[in-house]
């Protein structure tokens, strides 16, 4: 028996290894499918862990008229590009964990509300952001430990940031978010802050009911976000531990074949 999605009419859509392909960028399907939900006068909002300033290109790719909910929730902006809400960490988190993260071999990087700030550079870490041209400023250890954060994420291999999770202090895993958004990004916000939350926030604001809500997702990051919204769609690439979560979750193809576009044509765009 086929699911009914005749009544969605606002779709979330998280940006890597779901919206974006694996080259970062947005295709030709996918660029075609938001003009199709365009003339449906269809809600479009992205949920993603990067930077506003990192997505503003994508969003005009896009068309425009496009909420955001940024670094996991900690800055959301309406459709007009207005900024509605944003939460900083405590400053003493930032010395615990800046001061954590030199004790193991991963890369710290730090994201005020304009900028993004790294003590160590990675040139690595830069690939991802090519089309936007939104990259780090390498600045002093004291600059990081006094700037208010909407998030510090930690970058290496998943076996060192487990390691590094496991020292966090107990008072600051009780009183922030820390959640992986993929095996080599390791990220800390304030407690109540995730893509779900924000987006019971942003709907609130806009009068948008939650059944008539779908969001693609791929990461752990998205896990909020999915117990928030009517209808998940888990992308085929997804990881485990949110497929595990999520096991009746409908199925899309991987955003390598341009699964979030897929999966709107044969469900939404046809009926």
């Amino acid at each position: 028996m086929s699911t009914d999605y005749s009544d969605i009419n606002t779709f979330i859509f998280d940006m890597d290894g779901t919206l974006l392909n694996e080259h970062h960028e947005l295709s030709v399907n996918t660029l075609t499918t938001r003009k199709e939900l365009g003339t449906r006068k269809a809600n479009l909002i992205i949920a993603t862990g990067r930077h506003i300033n990192d997505i503003r290109c994508y969003i005009d790719q896009l068309g425009g008229d496009i909420a955001a909910i940024t670094c996991n929730g900690a800055n959301m902006h309406n459709a007009k590009g207005e900024l509605i809400a944003s939460q900083t960490l405590p400053l003493d988190a930032n010395e615990v964990l800046i001061s954590l993260g030199n004790q193991f071999q991963v890369y710290t990087n730090l994201y005020k509300n304009s900028e993004w700030l790294v003590c160590r550079p990675c040139e690595q870490m830069l690939k991802a952001h090519l089309r936007s041209k939104f990259f780090y400023r390498e600045t002093t250890q004291q600059e990081m430990r006094t700037s208010p954060a909407l998030k510090i994420m930690f970058y290496g291999e998943h076996r060192e940031l487990l390691a590094l999770r496991e020292q966090i202090p107990a008072h600051i895993v009780e009183s922030l978010n820390v959640t992986f958004s993929d095996d080599n990004y390791l990220e800390i916000m304030q407690k109540n802050i995730s893509k779900g939350d924000a987006l019971k926030l942003l709907l609130a604001k806009t009068g948008v009911p939650l059944h008539q809500t779908m969001a693609f997702g791929d990461s752990m990051n998205d896990m909020e976000l999915f117990k928030t919204v009517a209808h998940p769609i888990l992308m085929q690439n997804a990881v485990k531990n949110l497929a595990a979560i999520f096991p009746n979750a409908q199925r899309t193809k991987t955003n390598i074949e341009d699964g979030v576009a897929y999966f709107i044509n044969e469900h939404i765009l046809k009926h």
